[in-house]
């Protein structure tokens, strides 16, 4: 008997445990901040709305500018009904924002690493080419990646590079000088010294859309990409879905789409749009409040499935992301209602 298949079940329910118990310290957490932030908001709105009023007993005569009043009253009460939502939003946003900052940083890192490495490649790869015309089609290379090299002041050096080893390979001796527009000087290199050989526009978006995977270091996902599929993510905050764009592969044929539920009329919108939606989500600690509690009845109606994330965190929507959309392609693929 296999000894370790009598612990396995046990140590997967020990870690869902740890993990659950994880995430509600977390929830725990923002719950408490997003308490902090409703005690700042909540007396500005209530003193605005005393003001208000106050001002609208005053008017008698101007019946426009009283609707408009009474309209920001109206206002005023729909975000104290729902100002933990409001509060949960702002929240998200700074948290996202956080984890934007830490990102960027180890991206650019990431970035100055391979300038550098592409910098001791070209220059080494320079040195041993002898034939004038290959040497000046490591133009078409130094072009695709100038982006990079103008970021961290490579720029002059790799032109440099390429400007004297054409100089050393060019059997005439003409001498090719750097002017101060180095874009120009690279442009007419890579366009009219080799014209045979150089890339085209679509060759260098080529290139730079494969190297910035390699930068992005994106992560693959478990979503079928030979699908499409429509998803709206209610909640949380826009940034979230740049925030998924930012770390994850998404397939091309994925479209998402985050609706703001302050907006009037959201889920009629959505739900009469032209594009049909496989599924929808809502990001929130407070999946019960009365706005969800509608946005999941009329998605219920209409037979589209509706999930709650008590979790602002990418890697949990994406993981609901990849359940539920395998799910929706078998069931599709195999005619189960």
């Amino acid at each position: 008997m296999n000894i370790k298949s009598l612990f396995d079940p046990i140590d997967n329910v020990i870690a869902q445990a740890r993990n659950f118990i994880h995430e509600q310290d977390v929830r725990k957490k923002y719950l408490k901040q997003i308490d902090e932030k409703i005690a700042i908001i909540q007396p500005e709105l209530v003193k605005r709305k005393a003001e208000l009023i106050e001002l609208l007993q005053k008017i008698e005569a101007d019946d426009q500018f009283k609707q408009r009043m009474e309209e920001s009253l109206e206002q005023i009460n729909k975000y104290l009904d729902h100002i933990e939502l409001i509060a949960e939003k702002e929240l998200a946003l700074e948290i996202v924002k956080a984890e934007h900052n830490e990102n960027d940083d180890s991206k650019k890192e990431h970035r100055e690493k391979y300038v550098e490495l592409q910098v001791s490649r070209l220059e080494e790869q320079l040195k041993n080419t002898n034939n004038f015309f290959e040497v000046a089609d490591f133009a078409n290379e130094i072009w695709a990646d100038f982006d990079l090299f103008e970021e961290f002041d490579y720029d002059e050096t790799v032109v440099q590079f390429l400007v004297d080893r054409m100089n050393e390979t060019n059997a005439k001796n003409t001498e090719t000088r750097m002017g101060r527009d180095l874009r120009k000087i690279l442009e007419h290199i890579r366009l009219n010294l080799v014209k045979s050989t150089a890339w085209t526009d679509e060759e260098v978006k080529d290139y730079q859309n494969e190297r910035d995977l390699k930068l992005k270091q994106l992560q693959t996902v478990k979503i079928p990409a030979d699908k499409n599929f429509n998803v709206c993510i209610f909640g949380a905050g826009e940034e979230v879905l740049d925030k998924m764009y930012e770390l994850y592969a998404l397939p091309k044929r994925l479209k998402l789409r985050w609706c703001d539920i302050e907006e009037k009329g959201v889920i009629d919108s959505v739900l009469n749009s032209q594009v049909h939606y496989d599924l929808a989500l809502i990001m929130t600690l407070y999946p019960n409040h009365v706005i969800f509690k509608d946005v999941k009845k009329s998605f219920t109606t209409q037979q589209i499935p509706c999930f709650d994330i008590i979790s602002f965190g990418v890697d949990k929507l994406l993981k609901v992301l990849e359940d539920e959309l395998i799910r929706i392609s078998f069931e599709k693929q195999f005619a189960i209602k």
